[in-house]
């Protein structure tokens, strides 16, 4: 999905360097550049446009409160993993000096340029990464994310399916970092719960035809099908369809929601449910997204996925610069734990900021998306998975969050 956006949004306003010899060193006279690369095109486009516009409006509180810090966004697409658009954008990101980079959307194109982010010391803070791996990557400290783990997210799908009577579960997932791992974790919470694994199919996510491994999966003739993909959803529930399988016993991960929605005429997916890590975004928050969207010249907001956690994510790097003195990426990266967990709370960057300008460096941000409690790995200790149930006409509404505690 092309991403229509104004310069302010997309060109940088003013310089700094990741390096701390060309940064203020005076928190009343910090400039600080960031980078995104988020999906503008390819199989998780739909997440696109509400992480964008999350980062977009976080820039905009950040810079309306005149505490000490300047921010700029360059906005840069990630693609997907068929492509090799995540490599240039980053590329492109460094040489234009950022301190720190908001994305990718999928873990697995996080993982073809976590190294090179890391190597750069430049902060990754991705808002929708869920993949168990980088919970124990090697990245020297450089990454992090508000989107809880797979482990969380998979439990609450899991025991979810159980809780509506199935115990047969058929399972099929897309073979990549993101399906391998929540897989992992969805297939352990139904077998811990007393459920049992009726098959278990994957498939490529380059694929563009699923008939044989959804007729693979319904041979099962399972009590409920689980679905872990991305925009292939839309041609799996064709096959669903098909095959006459009963949407109100289809269930999906994160990568399904949103992709279907009223404008998809081809299949009705009424009854179908998908989680969604995180909390469900407030109407006045939709509200001041849709406002930001209008004002950067893109399109209204039809899913508003990861757009708290990628607002969250900027607002708590402008914070760690702040803090820190300096706008390198290895000042945010050594102060983002502290400015997420442990200190005095404050729930917007100017009740923090000032907190901070007042002298007290120990905060605890408390976001439009949570919690947060960044771990000593750059996890969310503590988040929220929502789950969505679809209507007559591809609409979908909230049922319900689930909080979990990963420190448990």
């Amino acid at each position: 999905m092309a991403i229509a956006m104004t310069a302010a949004a997309a060109v940088a306003l003013t310089a700094c360097s990741n390096t701390p010899s060309s940064t203020s060193s005076s928190a009343s006279a910090l400039s600080l550049k960031i980078g995104t690369i988020l999906p503008q095109t390819g199989t998780l486009a739909t997440l696109g446009p509400p992480e964008i516009e999350g980062v977009n409006l976080a820039v905009a509180d950040i810079n309306k409160a005149k505490a000490g810090i300047t921010v700029s966004a360059i906005q840069k697409d990630s693609g997907d993993t068929s492509t090799n658009i995540a490599t240039q954008s980053v590329t492109s990101l460094l040489s234009s000096d950022v301190g720190a980079i908001i994305g990718a959307a999928s873990s697995s194109v996080s993982l073809t340029v976590i190294d090179q982010i890391a190597k750069a010391k430049v902060v990754e803070f991705s808002g929708a990464n869920t993949s168990p791996v980088f919970s124990t990557y090697k990245d020297d400290g450089y990454y992090f994310r508000d989107a809880p783990s797979d482990v969380l997210q998979g439990r609450v799908l899991g025991q979810a399916v159980l809780k509506g009577g199935a115990i047969n579960v058929a399972v099929l997932y897309q073979n990549d970092s993101y399906g391998q791992g929540l897989n992992d974790s969805v297939k352990s919470a139904i077998e811990t719960g007393g459920g049992t694994l009726a098959s278990d199919v994957s498939f490529d996510p380059a694929a563009t035809n699923f008939s044989a491994e959804v007729s693979k999966s319904l041979a099962s003739k399972p009590d409920a099908f689980i679905v872990i993909s991305f925009d292939q959803i839309k041609s799996i529930a064709q096959e669903i369809d098909k095959a006459g399988y009963p949407f109100s016993k289809v269930w999906g991960s994160d990568g399904n929601y949103g992709v279907i929605d009223p404008s998809f005429k081809n299949v009705d997916i009424a009854g179908a449910q998908f989680t969604n890590p995180g909390v469900v975004a407030s109407t006045e928050f939709k509200d001041r997204l849709q406002a930001q969207a209008k004002t950067d010249g893109a399109k209204e907001l039809s899913v508003f996925s990861y757009a708290p956690e990628t607002y969250d994510a900027t607002t708590l790097i402008a914070l760690a610069s702040l803090v820190g003195g300096k706008t390198d990426g290895t000042t945010i990266r050594d102060n983002l734990q502290q400015v997420s967990e442990g200190g005095t709370k404050c729930d917007s960057f100017a009740a923090c900021a000032k907190l901070v300008t007042a002298g007290t460096k120990d905060i605890d941000y408390e976001g439009v998306s949570g919690p947060i409690s960044l771990d000593k790995n750059g996890d969310p200790s503590q988040a929220y998975v929502t789950i969505y149930k679809y209507a007559k006409g591809n609409t979908n509404s909230a049922t319900g969050s689930e909080f979990g505690d990963l420190t448990k």
